[in-house]
């Protein structure tokens, strides 16, 4: 058991060095003059979904996120009244309530992504991404039947990620888009 535990921490030092091997030497000058902290892992906390078809698609997404690093936590969702953040044609991204996290929901992943190293205008200057893997149960079949009626009607139904907490990392670091 302590050899797995010494060779998972040494592949997550490992993963840590190479991510911060890619940081430009610029950034990382900044970090060390200004005390500027750059994402290294974060957490999908409590996932939670509502689906009309079982679990295939989502009318409603809520997760919590936490980067104990930049002591960011706040609260993700997605539902039909989200509008996603003005984008350069990329993929649409979703702002939490602290919006230097935003999100990409897609086939069973989210992309996280969060700004950091706020320059002299006080704008984050820098961000980085990563996606956490969600594996997803779902409570009941996607049809019900209504006790006033013989006809079929679809249900959503309550979905949750196996996990309450659900630990990634960031794997890139680039300028934050039109910054």
């Amino acid at each position: 058991m302590k050899v797995s535990l010494v060779l998972i921490a040494a592949h997550a030092a490992q993963a840590a060095v190479s991510y911060l091997a890619s940081v430009p030497e610029s950034l990382m000058a900044k970090v060390a003059s200004s005390g500027c902290t750059l994402p290294a892992e974060y957490q999908i906390l409590n996932f939670k979904a509502q689906s009309p078809d079982g679990g295939k698609t989502f009318d409603f997404i809520d997760f919590g996120f936490n980067d104990k690093d930049t002591a960011i936590s706040t609260h993700c969702y997605l539902n039909a009244t989200s509008v996603p953040v003005p984008g350069d044609g990329r993929a649409d991204r979703y702002p939490c309530e602290d919006e230097r996290v935003q999100f990409i929901w897609k086939s069973g992943s989210i992309t996280a992504v969060e700004k950091a190293c706020p320059g002299v205008d006080g704008k984050e200057q820098y961000e980085a991404a990563g996606t956490a893997i969600v594996a997803i149960n779902c409570d009941g079949a996607a049809n019900a039947t209504t006790g006033r009626s013989r006809r079929t009607r679809r249900a959503n139904v309550g979905c949750k990620s196996t996990s309450d907490i659900i630990q990634a990392r960031f794997f890139s670091l680039q300028p934050v888009p039109g910054g």
